[in-house]
């Protein structure tokens, strides 16, 4: 019995281990590097960190919760279908769908290419796929899965019940969900945000392809351009105190609310839409798909490794 009680600090002790031996660069400071990064780039980082984290947040939130109440509650044409599609993204990398954008929507992708044939014009006002709100829905799109599936568990569970007693108090609809039904499911759908930020933070394939500089682009450059190994490991603990003060924020301001668990699980039937409600559902989430796997070549999988390993040289 005394073993067992020593196995849960023994497996913290290895998860935490890595992060003490960051936190430990802080014993030898690299002041002339440090100093070169807030004159030069780290406000821009902050930036650039700050604005991709909202804004995928922000998508994510948007599509995933709408994704799940849709395929949760309602019934619609290909929903048993679309209800474990809509998870694929997860199979698929980052930085693999950030190539598909740029496959497609970039000057000499397909989609430009033919533009230009038709129209005969320079397509100066179509918008620049590589820019700060190309690397928000390329991630956005793969980050969804995330909030899709959590937030789905908690409609399946109470979301059509909570509706219906938001109805019996006199709420329509639309209040129902924002008033009871959302507010209800915040815990499933916060736990889902905060893998899709922490995914957001570390990642690094996807904001290398689009050439868009955050803390984990500057954390390799700092430890192979400048071959600093403490002032790489110094800014990847600046980016887990971030990490760090979000996670803290949201358990904060969750320990003001109280939550029931409705414990019946007997099967809800669900709401069926008619008319064009019942199509506009239907096109919406074969969109969110048809972002994901509607460009296949030879480059889509063999480019990619390449192309981002040029990028990291």
């Amino acid at each position: 019995m005394t073993i067992w009680r020593v196995v849960p600090f023994i497996a913290a002790a290895l998860v935490l281990a890595p992060v003490g031996v960051i936190f430990s660069s802080f014993l030898a400071p690299a002041s002339d590097i440090w100093q070169h990064l807030v004159e030069t780039t780290l406000p821009l980082l902050l930036i650039n960190t700050l604005w991709l984290a909202l804004g995928v947040f922000v998508g994510t939130a948007l599509l995933g919760i709408s994704l799940a109440w849709f395929t949760a509650v309602y019934e619609f044409p290909g929903r048993r279908f679309f209800s474990w599609a809509l998870l694929l993204p997860m199979a698929i990398p980052a930085y693999v769908t950030a190539f598909v954008a740029l496959g497609l929507f970039d000057f000499t992708g397909p989609i430009q290419t033919t533009l230009r044939a038709w129209l005969d014009n320079d397509l100066s006002w179509f918008p620049d796929i590589r820019s700060r709100l190309g690397v928000i829905i390329v991630m956005t799109l793969a980050f969804y899965p995330y909030v899709y599936l959590l937030a789905r568990n908690a409609f399946v569970s109470q979301g059509k019940r909570s509706l219906e007693v938001a109805q019996s108090l006199g709420l329509n609809r639309r209040q129902g969900f924002f008033k009871v039904v959302l507010p209800m499911a915040r815990p499933w759908i916060a736990g889902g945000i905060m893998l899709v930020l922490m995914e957001t933070l570390a990642d690094f394939g996807t904001v290398a392809v689009f050439n868009y500089n955050t803390f984990t682009t500057a954390i390799y450059k700092v430890w192979f351009s400048m071959f600093s190994l403490h002032a790489a490991s110094q800014l990847a603990s600046l980016l887990i105190i971030i990490v760090f003060v979000v996670i803290v924020l949201e358990q904060q301001f969750r320990s003001r609310m109280r939550y029931a668990e409705n414990k019946r699980t007997e099967r809800v039937q669900r709401i069926r839409l008619i008319g064009w409600h019942n199509w506009l559902v239907t096109g919406f989430v074969m969109c969110v798909l048809f972002l994901h796997f509607c460009y296949r070549s030879r480059n889509c999988v063999f480019g990619p490794c390449n192309h981002l390993h040029k990028t990291m040289m």
